[in-house]
């Protein structure tokens, strides 16, 4: 079964090189691709990649610092004050007017 199925997959690659020519680059390029050696990395190379990993992990900070909030501005105008709560009123009811509009 593994001879007719390979058959069959170099019939397809063969019809399809020959269809179009892009197709046929592609493959040639795969091919020599797969024919070029490859380089063997050696297991303490990976170990020592290993270890570098971890060193860089365990060298990040646990915690994530954040910068001290802003010191609230005190409002010394009552007059400012007034106009800063109405209008927080009146956000307040546009955002319940629209509520009940879409029920």
């Amino acid at each position: 079964m593994s001879d007719e199925y390979a058959k069959r997959a170099q019939q397809a690659r063969e019809l399809l090189a020959w269809s179009s020519p892009a197709a046929a680059r592609a493959m040639r390029a795969r091919e020599r691709e797969a024919a070029r050696p490859r380089r063997t990395v050696e297991e303490g190379r990976w170990a020592w990649i290993d270890w570098r990993v971890r060193q860089s992990i365990e060298e990040q900070p646990r915690l994530v610092e954040t910068s001290p909030s802003a010191p609230e501005v005190e409002v010394e105008d009552e007059q400012a004050e007034r106009r800063r709560v109405s209008l927080a009123r009146a956000r307040m009811r546009a955002r319940a007017y629209r509520q009940n509009d879409k029920s």
